[in-house]
């Protein structure tokens, strides 16, 4: 007997109709069904956790110390070639009879050059201090083939400087401080140029020294004589002269006045002496007028009452 055909739209139908796939679904799959829970998470042990996180510490640390160490330790043989070429730019830059004095090897850190150190040769000849070194080779691109572009600072001696041995870089290492009004500057000198640099220093110095005694001397001789010394008199104050009428009289100022004679104001009275520069017309500008060239106030009346 035939079973009777399940109406349209019943579970039966709707469970028939299902893909096969969905019951040979994986189990790992299974919570992804509405209504399950996922699966607990494995956990790692709290000292497995920590030793995983030193190992990455670890890693990205070491990988930043090699880029750092790359930057700043410069390649085999830079430090030869740059002395050699800071050399061969020295005999260059000497002048017509400027002698070198002293030398030592010595090298520089820049913040502009992202203070990887630069070498050179810092010299002393009787005429002035000069350092010539080599910029160090760029991190990004290497240095193009042609003539290399050296630094040169020159510091003549009738210039303001010092140039002294000390620890630089902190004390991290030896080397030479040079100081200027709007400059400073610091050499790294290796213990092997240690005694070479302190002669540097020296040297430089007593030659400094020397070229600030010639140029006062020279300034001392061609100095014009000092003025000779004012010459002051006495004078009393007569009736109607004033402070400032005084001043002009003898060639001065109403201050030069009140200075010499302590004044706090301008007012002077009759019969007071008072200190005034000495003038050529001596006897006519200190001698007070005599009473028969005094003019009267009794003439004018005499002639209108004629």
């Amino acid at each position: 007997m035939t079973e009777p055909a399940a109406p349209i739209g019943s579970e039966a139908t709707h469970a028939s109709a299902q893909p096969a796939t969905h019951s040979a679904a994986p189990g790992r799959l299974r919570w992804l069904r509405a209504g399950e829970s996922a699966p607990p998470t494995r956990r790692r042990r709290p000292l497995v956790r920590l030793i995983l996180a030193l190992t990455r510490t670890s890693a990205v640390l070491g990988v930043a110390g090699l880029a750092a160490a790359a930057a700043i330790v410069p390649p085999i043989g830079a430090r030869r070639a740059a002395r050699a070429a800071a050399e061969g730019e020295l005999q260059a830059q000497l002048v017509g009879g400027e002698t070198l004095v002293a030398s030592a090897f010595a090298s520089q850190r820049r913040w502009t050059d992202m203070f990887r150190e630069s070498y050179g040769v810092v010299v002393a000849t009787d005429q002035r201090l000069l350092y010539v070194g080599a910029p160090p080779t760029p991190l990004l691109r290497p240095r193009d083939d042609g003539p290399e572009e050296l630094l040169v600072e020159s510091y003549p001696y009738d210039m303001a400087f010092t140039l002294e041995p000390r620890t630089v870089l902190r004390g991290f290492a030896r080397g030479l401080e040079l100081r200027t009004p709007g400059a400073h500057v610091d050499f790294i000198v290796a213990d092997a140029d240690w005694a070479n640099a302190e002669q540097v220093a020296t040297l430089s110095a007593t030659a400094r020294r020397a070229v600030t005694r010639r140029d006062a001397d020279f300034d001392e001789s061609n100095r014009a004589p000092a003025p000779p010394a004012a010459e002051y008199v006495v004078y009393t104050v007569q009736r109607g002269e004033t402070l400032i009428g005084l001043a002009r009289r003898f060639n001065t100022s109403p201050d030069v006045l009140r200075q010499l004679n302590q004044l706090t104001a301008d007012d002077i009275r009759i019969g007071q002496r008072l200190r005034v520069p000495k003038v050529d017309e001596t006897p006519e500008a200190v001698t007070p007028p005599t009473a028969a060239a005094r003019p009267t106030a009794t003439a004018p009346l005499l002639r209108q009452q004629r």
